[in-house]
Parts: structure tokens; C-alpha cells; sequence
């Protein structure tokens, strides 16, 4: 999809009002990001590293008093990246890299091998040549002093980042929590977006699946899967998308995947598809049980039936000021009535999703806290894990990703809630 220019309001990628608000409740004059996820959210650019596996350069700084005069700071390599995608900051100020000439004094005229023809003659690429400066932190520095925010109370994504320009401001916050805060309520394109990428997730196990013949091993299917998603658009990071081990034999632990895990993927075995990757940096997460070759009779069991159960159950209660306490309580009563043996063996958690794998705030100190007991708000994403464990026959696992409505959930994925049986259609 194409992302729209002004991604920062609330029709589209961010709602600035609840960032604002945020920051006013906390005593925050301005919040620095820089991490790859906000720098994105914030601005809507998602360049391509200089080297992948390198950090991106840039900061955004919003001004609570000024939300309206965003500045972006980014390598002036990058303009030209900027000319060709767009973005509602028009205050774009590039500083020198190491690509310009380190064998003499730095030249505003070093900025114009960057600039596109087309947009030569552009208001923000006047300003971008006025404002261009030796280092980032030098670029910083001016632009909290024209936002005249020297001196006040700023949230830094990256501590390093505010150590460095510290001595410009009166006191550091946390803004990769405010930041992450803010993220956890979804706008309308966001919500878009974690349903294409929630599709590619769909599409690549149910491809993973029909490719399976006897003799296939774990690490042939975990790679089978991370071509798949590749092929419908997606990225997987190293070492892999699957993190939940299904171990072989009467094994009932639960394991995250390790690279030497290997196994024979048998018949009758049930494989938990937990499936991690991204699509425009918007997460896809989740899966449910495969029943190698199985039968609709292994679809019939109590730890199917509850699994089913407890989740519909917790989509019904999935709804603004629900606490996430009383879900995992809603959820094992129903696993208790569909007759699992143990249903306090079960495991019941959930968690936001969005820029990551969490896209909540972390710290039991703070309200909505993704460790500690949080409460649900509209328009809110969440993972929602069951689990019973058992042996490579026994356990049932299911994940599903919902969003958080006055209705309850309304569900993400478009497959239904029972396992997938045999070799997917």
C-alpha cells in the first residue's frame, strides 16, 4: 500500500492529539525519537539503511507547544529518499556524513550532490540548505533552540541520544515509553496494515503446510515458511519467523526455537505455528495447531473443544476496560467447562501488536503496563495466546489477533479457530 503524505494525524498513521496529551499529563516539552519504528511512526519514512543491519541516523522532535512544526533530522544522504516518498515534516534538516569530504572543511554546497533535480528548487530544500550542519547532534541542538526548548524537560527513544545533547536540556524522560504508549491505540491505517501483514502470516503456514511429505524435518518446515513469507511480501528475521517449539515425543515443555532443534515431523503430530515477521514494519504474530495429517475425529478432543472455547469466550469480553486478569480468567473457566483435565496447567497471556511485538509501555509503574495487569482501550491490537501442553499428540496451541472494539473482538485473522487437519486445502 501507499502510505498517505501527512502521516501523523488521525485518519492515518498517528493520532497527535493522544501524543500531546500524553505529553502534557507527564510533564514532557518535547519528545527526540530516533529508533527505526518511530523514527517511522513519527514521519512516516522507512528508508532503506545505508547498512541493513545499522541503525537509521534520523530523529524527529515534536514540541508539544508547536505539534504543528515537526523537524526531522536525517544524513543528507537520505534527501533524496525524502524527495521521492514525501512526508508531512516540512522542516527537513540534513547534516554531513561521512560520504561528504572528510579531506577538507564541510561546504553548504556538499548538500547538493544529494538533492534530486526535481526538487531542487523546493521551500523545504531551501530550508534543509540553510539549515545544514557538521553533526547530528549539532543539527539537534539548533532545533530545540528555534523550538525554544533549550533548557526544558525533553523524552529521548534512545538515552545515548539525550546523554549526547544533554547539556540543551533540563531534565531527560523516557520516551521510548511515551512512545510506546501512544502506539498502543491504533489509528484506521494502521489497522489496515496489520491485516496485510497478518495476511502474508496466513498465507505462508497454510503454504507451509500443503508442502509437507513424510520424512519432512522442523528445519524443513521452519524454512519452508520463511521462504513462503518471503514470496508473499513479507520479512522474517534471523534466525527465523517460528519461535515456539514443538518438541517431539511426551516432551510437555514449552520452548522457544532454538537453531539446532530438528526433529521428524510425524503424522499425528500437532505443530505450534507461532509465526513472527513484518510487512512495512507492522508485525504479524500468531497461528494455530497443525494435526499432521490428522482426521476430523483429533479436531474432537477436550483440549481442542477448550482451546476454541476459551478463545471465543475472551472475544466476547474483548471490549474497552476489560483487564487483562479477568480475560485469563474468563478463558480458563471455559477451558474448565469443556472438560480439560488440568486447566490450570493452561496458559493464558496476552499482549499488543503493531510496530512490534508488544507496542505497549513496559513497567508495572505505569498505567497499561504490557507486564503487569493492563486494561484494554478501543482500538487496541492484541495477540491472545492458549495453550494446553502436552506431548507431541497431546498439546493444542492457538493464537489469534483481535482488535479491541465496544463489541468485543473484532477479529484479524480470516481463517477460523479450529486446527488446521491434514494438508491444507
Amino acid at each position: 500500500m501507499t502510505l498517505p503524505k501527512r502521516s501523523c494525524n488521525t485518519a492515518q498513521l498517528v493520532d497527535i492529539n493522544r501524543l500531546v496529551d500524553l505529553m502534557t499529563r507527564r510533564d514532557i516539552d518535547a519528545v527526540v525519537a530516533s529508533s527505526h519504528q518511530n523514527l517511522y511512526y513519527l514521519s512516516g519514512l522507512n528508508a532503506v539503511a545505508q547498512k541493513s543491519d545499522e541503525p537509521r541516523p534520523f530523529a524527529v522532535v515534536i514540541s508539544r507547544h508547536a505539534p504543528d512544526h515537526p523537524i526531522l533530522v536525517m544524513p543528507e544522504y537520505y534527501v533524496g529518499a525524502m524527495a521521492r516518498q514525501g512526508s508531512w515534516i516540512e522542516d527537513i534538516r540534513p547534516y554531513r556524513s561521512m560520504i561528504s569530504p572528510l579531506d577538507r572543511t564541510a561546504q553548504k554546497s556538499d548538500l547538493d550532490r544529494f538533492i534530486p533535480d526535481a526538487v531542487s528548487n523546493a521551500p523545504w530544500i531551501a530550508n534543509a540548505r540553510e539549515t545544514y550542519a557538521e553533526t547530528m547532534v549539532a543539527s539537534l541542538e539548533n532545533a530545540l533552540s528555534d523550538l525554544k526548548l533549550t533548557g526544558s524537560h525533553i523524552a529521548f527513544d534512545d538515552a545515548r541520544l539525550g546523554l549526547r545533547v544533554s547539556e540543551s536540556i533540563e531534565h531527560l524522560a523516557d520516551g521510548f515509553g511515551l512512545l510506546m504508549s501512544a502506539r498502543s491505540v491504533k489509528s484506521p491505517v494502521e489497522i489496515e496494515m496489520l491485516r496485510i501483514s497478518t495476511s502474508i502470516n496466513q498465507k505462508a503456514i497454510e503454504s507451509t503446510i500443503r508442502q509437507w511429505t513424510p520424512g519432512m524435518s522442523w528445519l524443513d518446515l521452519t524454512h519452508a515458511y520463511n521462504v513462503a513469507a518471503t514470496e508473499a511480501g513479507g520479512f522474517v528475521h534471523d534466525p527465523g519467523a517460528l519461535v515456539l517449539a514443538s518438541p517431539s515425543g511426551s516432551d510437555t515443555s514449552v520452548a522457544f526455537t532454538e537453531e539446532f532443534d530438528d526433529f521428524e515431523i510425524e503424522r499425528g503430530m500437532r505443530i505450534m505455528f507461532d509465526c513472527h515477521g513484518t510487512r512495512d514494519l507492522y508485525c504479524w504474530d500468531g497461528g494455530k495447531t497443525w494435526i499432521v495429517d490428522g482426521q476430523p475425529e483429533d479436531a474432537a478432543t477436550p483440549a481442542a473443544i477448550g482451546t476454541k472455547n476459551a478463545m471465543l469466550s475472551i472475544h466476547e469480553k474483548l471490549k474497552p476496560g476489560a483487564r487483562v486478569s479477568n480475560l485469563v480468567s474468563t478463558g480458563r473457566s471455559a477451558y474448565a467447562k469443556s472438560g480439560v483435565a488440568d486447566p490450570d496447567a493452561c496458559i493464558l497471556f496476552l499482549h499488543g501488536l503493531g510496530l512490534s511485538h508488544l507496542d505497549q509501555e513496559i513497567g508495572e509503574e505505569v498505567d497499561g503496563s504490557a507486564t503487569g495487569d493492563f486494561v484494554l482501550a478501543e482500538n487496541m491490537t492484541v495477540a491472545i495466546h492458549l495453550l494446553v501442553p502436552g506431548g507431541a499428540k497431546e498439546r493444542f496451541w492457538l493464537e489469534d489477533i483481535a482488535l479491541v472494539t465496544p463489541n468485543g473482538a473484532d477479529r484479524i485473522f480470516t481463517w477460523d479457530l479450529d486446527p488446521q487437519l491434514g494438508v491444507a486445502a
